[in-house]
């Protein structure tokens, strides 16, 4: 059921700086689960789905959907600092906020919606303010930043709490360099800004051991504390980003931390450290942007394979994925598999309390459909249809009602203008220079 095509390039970037992890070489895999196909690693019996006359890549489905998609960017873009609002009216952004902002307004000028001219003035505002803005001790951005002033925020959007800020995610800091990465390797115009930016983060604390490394301040002892962080899947999506500008995290970047597991006769990968959030997002990027190696074209397709088999066992759509929340606990995580449980829901760690209820992500959807396009992957295109708003795309619908789960978002709108661009390109990621269609 899975389509054939499948995008296995490397952007000459990337190769250039993990070219292990582009060729895919034996000893990145961990895990080691068997090669197959979604239809035999699925045992749940087929269930049907309606047929649709479709194209791999439908042009009118994405285009439609990214106009939609701009409505948001366009709507929540400020003039003053070049950034865009995290979620409908809320002035504020995280780095990986950023970094999608970055990469809508991108995709968005390359598919015709944002003039040249207008493009140029708002992307060099926005890159003017990551090369003004405070950091961190002095050492990477901030988690948090105002979306109207570039200031920095404290946690929980506090921007009159902190002078300082409270510390960098080094997840968050992968997805914005790649960010940086896509603009300057596409429009050497912007190059050496981004490099200028990127000459501003401190890797020698950011990665160490071969790992990416956060830091913050406690909560309460306000005293610094540092940290591995990531887990499978966004662990190696954003060591991209690190390996794309000269500074690979060479254990990150490869599946060395995972066991095998299996989800409905599925065969996929754990992480070993436990802590894992085996959702779809950290693929669908990875893939839209850079292109998967093969040892995550594997594991990618098996990730999206548990969701069918969840859906032909019991006839709800699913597309797993983190997304925002109408109400508490404001977000959730949606996985196929983390800490030995299957098809989780669960909050951020210290989230206020409230529902946990299954949801069918918009993002994910398109993402998947524009990557590994089927006969479901459209039906889950179609479940996310009531999504759509006249100001955006909300996060995605409730499982069993299908009402609106969550708010426009910019990671939604980024996430749509990017699979809209990757099916213009012909399926060539964001990361491959290569002209594009208008």
């Amino acid at each position: 059921m899975m389509a054939s095509r499948i995008v296995t390039v490397c952007s000459a970037a990337l190769l250039s700086a993990v070219p292990a992890l582009c060729q895919g070489s034996d000893s990145a895999r961990a895990g080691g689960s068997s090669a197959g196909s979604p239809q035999s690693a699925a045992a749940a019996p087929a269930r049907r789905v309606e047929a649709r006359p479709y194209r791999m890549n439908d042009r009118d489905v994405f285009m439609d959907a990214a106009r939609t998609a701009w409505t948001y960017v366009d709507g929540q873009y400020n003039a003053q600092t070049g950034l865009v609002n995290s979620v409908h009216g809320y002035r504020y952004a995280t780095v990986w906020d950023i970094g999608s902002g970055l990469l809508a307004l991108y995709s968005a000028n390359q598919l015709g919606f944002l003039a040249d001219a207008d493009y140029d003035t708002r992307m060099r505002r926005a890159l003017r303010t990551l090369t003004e803005t405070r950091l961190y001790d002095n050492a990477a951005f901030n988690k948090n930043y105002h979306t109207e002033t570039g200031r920095i925020a404290g946690r929980n959007g506090q921007e009159e709490a902190t002078r300082d800020g409270y510390g960098w995610s080094a997840l968050d800091l992968g997805r914005l360099l790649l960010a940086l990465k896509v603009i300057a390797a596409n429009q050497p115009q912007y190059a050496a800004a981004a490099q200028a930016i990127v000459n501003r983060i401190d890797f020698s604390r950011a990665v160490a051991g071969g790992y990416l490394r956060g830091e913050d301040l406690g909560p309460q002892s306000r005293r610094p504390r540092t940290y591995q962080e990531g887990r499978l899947g966004y662990e190696q999506y954003s060591a991209l980003g690190y390996a794309a500008w000269g500074h690979p995290p060479e254990r990150a970047l490869r599946l060395t931390d995972a066991r095998p597991v299996t989800v409905l006769g599925v065969p996929l990968l754990a992480d070993t450290r436990g802590g894992d959030l085996l959702t779809s997002e950290p693929f669908v990027m990875y893939g839209l942007e850079a292109g998967w190696s093969p040892e995550m074209r594997d594991l990618a397709w098996r990730v999206l394979a548990a969701q069918e088999a969840r859906w032909k066992q019991t006839g709800s759509v699913t597309i797993v994925n983190e997304d925002a929340l109408n109400g508490p606990p404001y977000f959730l995580y949606y996985s196929v598999y983390a800490d030995g449980k299957e098809f989780p829901v669960a909050p951020p760690e210290g989230a206020a309390p409230g529902p946990t209820p299954r949801t069918v992500s918009t993002k994910g959807a398109f993402g998947w459909h524009a990557l590994l396009p089927s006969a479901y992957t459209w039906l889950a295109v179609q479940k996310v249809a009531a999504a759509r708003t006249s100001r955006g795309w909300g996060a995605g619908v409730f499982e069993e009602s299908g009402r609106i789960s969550g708010a426009e978002n910019v990671n939604t709108a980024a996430v749509i203008l990017e699979a809209t661009l990757f099916t213009r390109r012909g399926g060539r990621p964001l990361l491959e220079v290569a002209p594009t269609p208008r």
